[in-house]
């Protein structure tokens, strides 16, 4: 599954009886408003257990044609809810909910057109999710209790005191009770967001990375993706101060411009910095509206890091040019969520 380049915003679609029945699914008209040039006519729709779904994109209607097959070796029903994520490239990831609002357990297939074995589905190789429905009713409540399946899945590894990351890269400490089996964090959310309650909003992604974080997604009554404003270093009057705790440049070289790079070095001047990442990791990279995330890579000697994939997106997007410095900042308890900024080069500088 595509993990890197550019972040774009996640959209769900619930899966009605008749929806299991047909072979077109329809897409967020924002979604193809801003992406749609992005996808070409033919890609894969692809799932964790290595499932590769051959689609065609009409670009004109919003369609996704190709999903009778989907529906039928998944064997849906009606009720589930399908959550697309995508990465500015060539294909969408897309994650099966079932209607617990608990991520499915995978059957081990593929699609009849693969000749490669299915792949094993673990909390450790991309983390699980799950769903929390707003009630527009009820007063802001601080804690959340997950689906009884997400707990049995996921309760024995899950910290106390879980970092819980937003779309905008502000992080920031929860809570977990293993005698309640639920998580506090909302009001601490909203304060960092600067919102009086969740009332604006319908419903709430979490994805739990298997180790101790907890990425937390909003959606709108569309069941698409809010993208809230600010940086992991952002500082405004309605969310707490977060302390710039780390730091890396990047000038960019001729090499750093082939149309495949494979790989921009990190100077060892931030060797500290880099230790904090495992061998293959990966860091979000925030500049004003847009985010990207990217793939990092010791080399064999371990003594250089490189940043490999999403790099290409990220170079276009930003217009980067030769002489051009990218620096990026990182807060305290937060090494792998950064904002970048850009010092251009002019050649009368010189």
């Amino acid at each position: 599954m595509d993990s890197s380049g550019l972040v774009c915003e996640k959209f769900v679609k619930f899966v009605t009886r008749s929806d299991t029945s047909k072979n077109e699914m329809r897409i967020p008209s924002d979604f193809c408003s801003k992406y749609g040039n992005r996808l070409p006519a033919s890609f894969h729709v692809i799932l964790r257990n290595g499932y590769r779904l051959p689609v065609d994109f009409d670009r004109r209607r919003g369609i996704l044609k190709g999903f009778l097959w989907f529906f039928n070796h998944f064997d849906l029903k009606g009720g589930e809810m399908l959550l697309f994520e995508y990465y500015g490239r060539y294909d969408l990831n897309v994650y099966i909910i079932g209607t617990n609002c608990s991520e499915i357990e995978y059957p081990s297939i593929v699609h009849h057109l693969q000749t490669c074995h299915p792949g094993r589905v673990t909390l450790g190789n991309g983390g699980w999710i799950f769903l929390f429905f707003v009630d527009p009713t009820v007063s802001l409540v601080d804690e959340i209790e997950p689906p009884t399946t997400f707990i049995e899945r996921c309760g024995s590894t899950f910290p106390i005191w879980p970092r819980i990351g937003l779309n905008n890269g502000k992080v920031f400490r929860g809570t977990y009770s293993r005698q309640t089996g639920k998580i506090s964090c909302l009001r601490t959310m909203c304060d960092v967001l600067g919102l009086a309650d969740l009332k604006p909003f319908h419903m709430l992604l979490f994805t739990y990375d298997g180790v101790g974080m907890v990425n937390v997604s909003v959606f709108d009554e569309n069941l698409f993706e809010v993208v809230f404003p600010g940086s992991p270093t952002s500082i405004d009057e309605t969310s707490p101060t977060f302390d710039i705790a780390s730091r890396f440049e990047i000038t960019i070289q001729p090499c750093h411009m082939l149309k495949y790079c494979y790989g921009v070095d990190i100077s060892t001047e931030y060797k500290d910095l880099c230790d904090m990442w495992a061998r293959i990791d990966y860091i979000n990279v925030y500049s004003g509206d847009s985010s990207w995330r990217l793939q990092v890579r010791k080399r064999s000697d371990w003594k250089r890091t490189t940043i490999n994939d999403g790099w290409v997106e990220f170079r276009e997007d930003l217009g980067l040019n030769v002489g051009d410095i990218c620096s990026f900042q990182c807060c305290t308890d937060s090494y792998s969520n950064f904002t970048v900024s850009v010092i251009k080069y002019h050649l009368n500088d010189v």
